[in-house]
């Protein structure tokens, strides 16, 4: 077969000669980018992940505001219960005010010195509390001393019972006194 009878068929069926170059080059180029297919796979998984993260972030940025918001309200209520060491009468009140709304006697009250140790920006500030008076008013000033202002940690709690009951305690039962070491959560 010479090059003239190659071109006398292809003159003769120019659809069909075109269609097998066509597939011709379609298999080579196939060939030629058959490595490439699984780093493209590879690359669509990715990048559909990360459509997925998208649409999802989306989804819920919608309450985003209101949620922001509400942070801020933590944050505020949070800062709020916190205890200044260096505000030691603001502390003690706070001592003083549970003894009056329990009707406690309020013996001690002591704010020990923050431990080298205690790092960050939010540390336990210690301290040593004694009062007196009935089981139920030492409950109450213990449940009250939990439940408070401030976020609380009691390390160590002892109850005794009380040799100098006062009056009132003597009438609504036996006088009890509770010693405690505590943390008040606050910032040095």
């Amino acid at each position: 077969m010479t090059f003239a009878d190659i071109v006398a068929r292809i003159k003769k069926q120019p659809i069909g000669f075109a269609f097998g170059l066509i597939c011709l080059l379609s298999a080579g180029w196939l060939y030629y980018r058959s490595g490439e297919i699984d780093k493209l796979q590879a690359d669509y998984e990715a990048k559909s992940s990360e459509r997925a993260t998208i649409v999802s972030n989306v989804g819920i940025a919608k309450n985003l505001p209101e949620q922001v918001a509400e942070m801020q309200g933590f944050t505020k209520e949070f800062e709020s219960r916190l205890v200044r060491a260096g505000q030691l009468a603001v502390n003690l009140q706070y001592f003083y005010k549970l003894e009056a709304e329990n009707e406690v006697k309020l013996l001690d009250v002591r704010q020990n010195p923050i431990p080298k140790s205690a790092k960050g920006p939010f540390v336990g500030i210690p301290y040593n509390v004694n009062v007196q008076g009935s089981y139920k008013q030492v409950m109450a000033f213990l449940q009250r001393l939990e439940h408070g202002r401030h976020y609380c940690h009691i390390t160590n709690a002892t109850f005794t019972k009380s040799s100098g009951a006062s009056e009132g305690s003597q009438q609504s039962g036996m006088g009890m006194s509770l010693a405690l070491s505590l943390e008040l959560l606050g910032q040095p």
